[in-house]
Formats: structure tokens, C-alpha cells, sequence
């Protein structure tokens, strides 16, 4: 992954680090936009270095007690996005 800054991550460790949920009323529907933290590598955000850069994502969120909690269902539609295809969870 590239960063807009043109640094290449090429081992990127990339966090959803905060959500916000949202009623959309024109909708009838919750929504969650949620930031991701991409760091450099997993390395280097153990070590406690600021990430390259952020993003943020809206999704549909699904609030039954059946679903997911809203931050797993974030990295499950932060996988169907593009440059996230091949992510895996660590």
C-alpha cells in the first residue's frame, strides 16, 4: 500500500483506532465512520511511533444482538475495500 505521501508499505500494520455511530435518518439506517491508523509496520506501532497517515470509512453497521460488535464488522468491510483484499488479522 501506498501512503498519499507516496511512502510505501509494503508491511503496513493498519488499526481501526476510533468509530462513531450515526442514525441517518433519510436512511432509516445506522451508520458507523470509522478512522484507521496505518503505521509503517507492526514494529513500529508496538514501539509507539505515529502512524503515516489516516483514513476514514463509512459502512451500514448492524446493531442486532446477533451481529458482530461495530469494530469487527469495520475490519471485515475494511478487507472488502481496495489495497485490503489480502489483509490478515495478527
Amino acid at each position: 500500500m501506498e501512503s498519499p505521501s507516496g511512502v510505501m508499505l509494503e508491511n503496513g500494520y493498519h488499526k481501526v483506532t476510533e468509530g462513531t455511530l450515526r442514525w441517518i435518518e433519510k436512511k432509516r439506517r445506522w451508520y458507523i465512520r470509522y478512522t484507521v491508523s496505518h503505521y509503517f509496520d507492526r514494529a513500529a506501532r508496538k514501539s509507539g511511533k505515529e502512524p503515516v497517515f489516516y483514513s476514514n470509512y463509512n459502512m451500514k453497521v448492524n446493531l442486532t444482538d446477533e451481529a458482530p460488535n461495530p469494530i469487527t464488522q469495520a475490519y471485515t468491510h475494511l478487507k472488502t475495500t481496495e489495497g485490503f483484499e489480502d489483509a490478515k488479522d495478527i
